[in-house]
Protein backbone atom coordinates (compact mmCIF):
# COMPACT_ATOMS: atom_id res chain seq x y z
CA UNK A 1 0.00 0.00 0.00
CA UNK A 2 1.12 3.36 -1.05
CA UNK A 3 1.59 6.56 1.42
CA UNK A 4 -0.63 8.17 -0.66
CA UNK A 5 -3.50 5.66 -0.28
CA UNK A 6 -2.43 5.18 3.53
CA UNK A 7 -3.10 9.15 3.80
CA UNK A 8 -5.99 8.72 2.23
CA UNK A 9 -7.61 5.81 4.23
CA UNK A 10 -6.59 8.11 7.32
CA UNK A 11 -8.50 10.84 5.99
CA UNK A 12 -11.73 8.85 5.13
CA UNK A 13 -11.63 7.19 8.50
CA UNK A 14 -11.46 10.85 9.78
CA UNK A 15 -14.41 12.12 7.90
CA UNK A 16 -16.51 9.03 9.12
CA UNK A 17 -16.19 10.49 12.81
CA UNK A 18 -16.95 14.47 11.69
CA UNK A 19 -20.00 13.28 9.89
CA UNK A 20 -20.87 11.06 12.54
CA UNK A 21 -20.48 14.48 14.58
CA UNK A 22 -22.39 16.16 12.44
CA UNK A 23 -25.16 13.91 11.95
CA UNK A 24 -25.69 14.08 15.97
CA UNK A 25 -25.56 17.96 15.87
CA UNK A 26 -28.04 18.48 13.10
CA UNK A 27 -30.21 15.62 13.94
CA UNK A 28 -29.83 14.04 10.16
CA UNK A 29 -30.59 10.53 11.58
CA UNK A 30 -30.68 9.13 7.53
CA UNK A 31 -26.65 10.42 7.44
CA UNK A 32 -25.47 7.57 9.85
CA UNK A 33 -26.80 4.49 7.39
CA UNK A 34 -24.01 5.49 5.79
CA UNK A 35 -21.08 5.29 8.67
CA UNK A 36 -22.10 1.91 9.30
CA UNK A 37 -21.66 -1.78 8.84
CA UNK A 38 -25.07 -4.05 8.98
CA UNK A 39 -23.17 -5.90 11.33
CA UNK A 40 -21.78 -3.44 13.31
CA UNK A 41 -21.54 -4.40 17.11
CA UNK A 42 -21.79 -1.02 19.58
CA UNK A 43 -21.00 -0.45 23.18
CA UNK A 44 -22.21 2.92 25.08
CA UNK A 45 -20.94 3.96 28.00
CA UNK A 46 -19.79 0.19 29.21
CA UNK A 47 -23.55 -0.24 29.65
CA UNK A 48 -25.11 -0.40 26.55
CA UNK A 49 -24.58 -3.07 24.30
CA UNK A 50 -26.63 -2.77 20.70
CA UNK A 51 -25.78 -5.06 17.20
CA UNK A 52 -26.85 -4.04 13.92
CA UNK A 53 -26.72 -0.97 11.66
CA UNK A 54 -30.85 -0.48 12.04
CA UNK A 55 -30.49 -1.11 16.09
CA UNK A 56 -27.82 0.87 16.74
CA UNK A 57 -28.89 4.25 14.26
CA UNK A 58 -32.69 3.59 16.22
CA UNK A 59 -30.84 3.96 19.43
CA UNK A 60 -28.75 7.10 18.77
CA UNK A 61 -31.60 8.67 17.11
CA UNK A 62 -33.80 7.81 20.58
CA UNK A 63 -31.48 8.84 22.77
CA UNK A 64 -30.10 11.89 21.37
CA UNK A 65 -33.57 13.01 19.74
CA UNK A 66 -34.52 13.18 23.38
CA UNK A 67 -32.70 16.47 24.09
CA UNK A 68 -32.39 19.75 22.81
CA UNK A 69 -29.46 21.36 20.58
CA UNK A 70 -25.73 19.44 20.68
CA UNK A 71 -22.43 20.24 20.02
CA UNK A 72 -19.99 17.61 19.69
CA UNK A 73 -15.98 18.58 19.30
CA UNK A 74 -13.49 15.92 18.21
CA UNK A 75 -10.07 15.49 18.27
CA UNK A 76 -6.71 13.91 19.29
CA UNK A 77 -7.58 11.60 16.43
CA UNK A 78 -5.11 8.05 15.94
CA UNK A 79 -5.49 5.21 13.60
CA UNK A 80 -3.59 1.99 12.86
CA UNK A 81 -3.99 -0.46 9.94
CA UNK A 82 -3.87 -4.60 9.36
CA UNK A 83 -4.57 -4.61 5.29
CA UNK A 84 -8.05 -3.29 4.76
CA UNK A 85 -9.12 -3.35 8.44
CA UNK A 86 -8.22 -0.22 11.03
CA UNK A 87 -8.79 0.61 14.34
CA UNK A 88 -9.00 4.29 15.39
CA UNK A 89 -10.05 6.43 17.91
CA UNK A 90 -10.88 10.19 18.80
CA UNK A 91 -11.45 12.21 21.83
CA UNK A 92 -14.84 13.77 22.18
CA UNK A 93 -16.18 16.80 24.25
CA UNK A 94 -20.30 16.35 23.54
CA UNK A 95 -22.84 18.93 25.26
CA UNK A 96 -26.70 17.84 25.15
CA UNK A 97 -29.04 20.23 25.94
CA UNK A 98 -32.33 18.86 27.90
CA UNK A 99 -35.41 19.31 25.96
CA UNK A 100 -38.85 19.72 27.15
CA UNK A 101 -39.76 18.80 30.78
CA UNK A 102 -35.34 18.69 30.50
CA UNK A 103 -34.74 22.40 30.04
CA UNK A 104 -32.58 23.67 32.29
CA UNK A 105 -30.54 20.30 32.53
CA UNK A 106 -27.79 19.69 30.27
CA UNK A 107 -25.28 16.79 29.97
CA UNK A 108 -21.71 16.88 28.84
CA UNK A 109 -19.21 14.44 27.82
CA UNK A 110 -15.53 14.00 28.10
CA UNK A 111 -14.93 10.54 26.55
CA UNK A 112 -13.77 8.42 22.89
CA UNK A 113 -14.83 7.16 20.32
CA UNK A 114 -13.03 4.34 19.63
CA UNK A 115 -14.07 2.10 16.48
CA UNK A 116 -12.98 -0.90 14.19
CA UNK A 117 -13.38 0.17 10.85
CA UNK A 118 -13.67 -1.91 7.52
CA UNK A 119 -12.97 -0.78 3.48
CA UNK A 120 -15.92 -1.94 1.48
CA UNK A 121 -16.99 -1.25 -1.75
CA UNK A 122 -18.45 2.20 -0.79
CA UNK A 123 -15.43 3.03 1.42
CA UNK A 124 -14.89 3.01 4.95
CA UNK A 125 -17.53 1.91 7.72
CA UNK A 126 -17.50 1.78 11.03
CA UNK A 127 -17.71 -2.18 11.74
CA UNK A 128 -17.52 -1.61 15.98
CA UNK A 129 -18.10 1.48 17.98
CA UNK A 130 -17.69 2.19 21.36
CA UNK A 131 -18.06 5.06 23.67
CA UNK A 132 -15.93 5.05 26.47
CA UNK A 133 -17.25 8.00 29.26
CA UNK A 134 -13.91 9.31 31.18
CA UNK A 135 -15.95 12.57 32.72
CA UNK A 136 -19.64 13.14 32.68
CA UNK A 137 -20.51 16.98 33.84
CA UNK A 138 -24.30 17.50 34.56
CA UNK A 139 -27.16 14.59 34.24
CA UNK A 140 -27.87 11.88 32.03
CA UNK A 141 -31.53 12.92 32.97
CA UNK A 142 -31.36 14.84 30.07
CA UNK A 143 -31.56 11.75 27.76
CA UNK A 144 -34.10 9.76 30.24
CA UNK A 145 -31.39 7.58 31.64
CA UNK A 146 -30.57 7.64 35.71
CA UNK A 147 -27.08 8.75 36.76
CA UNK A 148 -24.20 5.84 36.51
CA UNK A 149 -23.32 5.16 40.19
Amino acid sequence: MTDAVRIEDRLEILDLFHRYADALDFKRWDDLDDLFTEDVASEWFGVHRIDGREQVVGFIRDLVGKVGRTHHMIGNFRVSFTGDAARAAVRVRAYHEGAGDKAGLFEESLAAFEVEAVRTGDGWRFSRFSEPLFVMLGTQEVFGLSNPA
